[in-house]
């Protein structure tokens, strides 16, 4: 073997090092992204409807987050189920609209299904699907 040909086989073995190290850091940046989308969303909301006391759906989605980021699926489980019964009752006078909005969003973006996250019905048995 030439020493052009074992450079090349440096070359390919640090290519491959880097590219598993980004698909690494791809995967743990999906798992954390669907809350921070959340929690965008929910600061545009604080700043659309300002004399609403937003704090607790931030509580909570901080909690979320950091039950993402210790791979506790119950804590994120539970989380979420509270977050969204919150939204649903409009806890802390949130504006209906923007509750309904960020409920819609949340449910978009959330993996319910990976979770297992009970989402409450719509008030007064509407026509939205259950889960």
């Amino acid at each position: 073997m030439t020493i052009q040909t074992r450079g090349y086989g440096f070359y390919a073995l640090v290519f491959g090092l880097c590219i598993g190290l980004a698909w690494l850091a791809g995967s743990a940046f999906a798992q954390q992204s669907w809350v921070d989308e959340i929690n965008n969303s929910l600061n545009f909301y604080k700043t659309s409807y300002p004399g609403s006391n937003w704090e607790p759906y931030s509580q909570r989605l901080q909690a979320v987050k950091e039950a993402v980021n210790r791979a506790d699926t119950r804590t994120v489980k539970s989380e979420m189920g509270k977050w969204f019964k919150m939204l649903r009752a409009r806890e802390q006078g949130i504006h209906d609209v923007a509750a309904d909005e960020l409920f819609n969003f949340a449910l978009m973006v959330t993996p319910i299904l990976e979770y297992g996250i009970t989402v409450p019905p719509a008030p007064g048995g509407g026509t939205e699907p259950g889960y």
